[in-house]
């Protein structure tokens, strides 16, 4: 593992915190398919030795490929399943297509599989299985939510999903056994390191069709392709994952497995890490970045690759008001959240594009100033809340010094970072704004769907983006995105079936969002700024800071774990230090 350099400055303080206990149980092994099992395995190891131990920060709710919009799913997805490409340090490399042809207009892509991938069944996989897998995300009644994965690139997707078009117009076709090919809308470049994320892994269509809905928690029916497969899962506690004895290359593969436990205090976690019972963990204490960065040598600090920032929902009152939804961006102290809250090298934003997006020439959408900080835009101020203006805006929607302003909410995942993020929000809204706002935690998994249903008021999110082309980022609000979570829609979406306020606002957005998609080169690039600008002046959400990726893989007890370039890990080459 390299110890990655953060790009920005870390202005951090170092304050003492305490922590709670973390102990372990023995767990019994579970059956995949026909792989056949010789031994218990226990929490710490089993005869073919110790498992790794990897801290995730919350339970996921799902890891179906096909329908995931959760970066803790995703780590997950990234250990079981493999697609035609595979991310690395560097970017990507082949994965089951050993290679891929391209055609003179950019637009059509002919993968060729290799013949000796397996699922952990010991059947093979085969391009029929890609082709299963692409198709069922457009499916209308399967809603995926990552349906844009789809349907912003392929052919026939949009047309299958919104009821025009026919299942097998959809231009992701398995030629034969080992060819897939892919026909795209527009010539996309990226579209190979794109492929290697999540949404795009394949899925075997008799497991998944026999077990239904929740196929991939159960050892019996959650055949995978990856380097592991799934072994056990206990709700509350864990995930057992085992070396995949059929995986192509499970020569290379040195861990017997891994236990993914579930440890949502980011203090008991770091706890676990010292005393040697976690071996890989990020979301640390943020009291204590400050000392794990300067004394830990193992310490890895990135420039991650999103944005954080607070979801209005626009169809609740009083956040269908866009001078209320102003009136809170710019109560906000964005330089206070990450320099007194998170401590961890975030960077307060001032737009929703990060500076991490790069234009088509390579270039970023946004240069950071002599301080580290992007400038002010649209009237947010990184550097500080902008309480005249905030006021003013609070006025202007029919509420001066928040009289008559009723008691709002935000409702959060129950992580210990949430905590403190929305913790300090609440009291810079109570102090700039005269406003009175409670809070409301929830379990990860019920948050998401809290979210998707438009059930809040208001209510934190991120997302990451891979590659560094600003689509992966702004597509959350394109009305026909199951992941536009403040029900921003000017048009009915088939997805969001409890959203049914429309709002002319995202109009122009959608218009820009499609512009760019469609072009390439400086109109491209215009084109996401036009759709920034749209966000932006109507605001549905407003950005808090791009953040940092803060991490601990303890090198005494492990070695080779590879962190990608979009900050996931991958075990397949990592092995335990005897």
């Amino acid at each position: 593992m390299k110890k990655k350099k953060l790009a920005l400055f870390l202005a951090l303080t170092m304050v003492v915190a305490s922590f709670a206990g973390c102990g372990g149980k023995k767990e019994k092994a579970s059956d995949n398919g026909s792989a056949k099992q010789e031994a218990e395995t226990e929490t710490e190891g089993s005869e073919e030795g110790r498992y790794l131990m990897w801290r995730l920060y919350s339970e996921p709710k799902q890891w179906d490929p096909t329908n995931n919009s959760e970066s803790v799913s995703d780590a997950i997805c990234k250990q079981l399943f493999e697609g035609l490409t595979v991310s690395t340090s560097d970017g990507f490399k082949p994965g089951i297509a050993e290679k891929w042809d391209v055609s003179e207009d950019g637009k059509t892509y002919t993968f060729h599989l290799r013949k000796d991938a397996k699922w952990s069944d010991g059947s093979p996989v085969t391009a029929k299985d890609f082709e299963y897998s692409w198709r069922r995300i457009c499916d209308p009644n399967f809603a995926s939510e990552a349906l844009q994965a789809i349907t912003d690139y392929v052919v026939g997707g949009t047309e299958y999903f919104e009821g025009t078009g026919e299942y097998d117009d959809i231009k992701a076709t398995a030629i034969d056994d080992y060819t897939f090919e892919v026909v795209l809308k527009n010539a996309t470049p990226f579209f190979p390191q794109l492929v290697a994320n999540d949404v795009y892994l394949p899925i075997k269509k008799e497991a998944v069709e026999a077990a239904g809905e929740g196929w991939e928690k159960k050892p019996e029916s959650a055949i995978s392709n990856g380097a592991f497969y799934l072994e056990e899962y206990q709700v509350g506690s864990h995930l057992l994952l085992k070396k995949n004895p059929y995986y192509y290359a499970a020569d290379e593969v040195k861990l017997p497995g891994i236990k993914a436990v579930f440890i949502t205090d980011d203090n008991t976690a770091y706890q676990a890490y010292q005393a040697g019972e976690i071996d890989v963990m990020d979301h640390l204490p943020a009291e204590q970045i400050p000392q794990i960065v300067a004394e830990d040598p193992y310490v890895i600090v990135s420039a991650d690759t999103g944005a954080q920032f607070l979801n209005f929902n626009v169809d609740k009152a009083p956040f269908d008001n866009v001078h209320v939804r102003k009136a809170v961006a710019k109560a906000i102290d964005r330089k206070q959240i990450t320099e007194q809250v998170l401590k961890d090298g975030s960077i307060p934003a001032s737009n929703f594009i990060a500076p991490t997006c790069q234009k088509t020439d390579g270039t970023h959408f946004r240069e950071l100033e002599a301080d580290g900080y992007p400038a002010e835009e649209y009237g947010i101020d990184p550097r500080q809340a902008k309480v005249e203006d905030a006021q003013a805006e609070l006025a202007e929607a029919g509420y001066p010094n928040g009289e008559g302003f009723p008691e709002v909410e935000i409702t959060y995942a129950n992580t210990e970072k949430n905590k403190r993020l929305c913790e300090a929000i609440q009291q810079m809204l109570e102090t700039n704004l005269n406003i009175k706002v409670k809070l409301r935690a929830e379990e990860s998994s019920v948050f998401s769907s809290t979210k998707s249903k438009g059930d809040y008021q208001m209510a934190p999110g991120g997302w990451t983006n891979n590659p560094y082309d600003a689509s992966g980022l702004i597509k959350l609000f394109y009305s026909q995105n199951g992941n536009n979570t403040c029900q921003w829609r000017w048009r009915e979406y088939k997805g969001a079936p409890n959203d049914t306020t429309l709002n002319p606002g995202n109009k122009a957005f959608d218009e820009a969002f499609d512009k760019a998609m469609a072009s390439l080169g400086e109109e491209r690039d215009a084109a996401w700024e036009e759709a920034n600008k749209a966000l932006m002046d109507d605001m549905p959400i407003t950005a808090l800071y791009y953040p940092s990726f803060v991490a601990l893989v303890n090198e005494d007890q492990v070695e080779n774990v590879e962190l990608t370039l979009g900050n996931s890990f991958m075990f397949s080459h990592a092995e335990i230090v005897e």
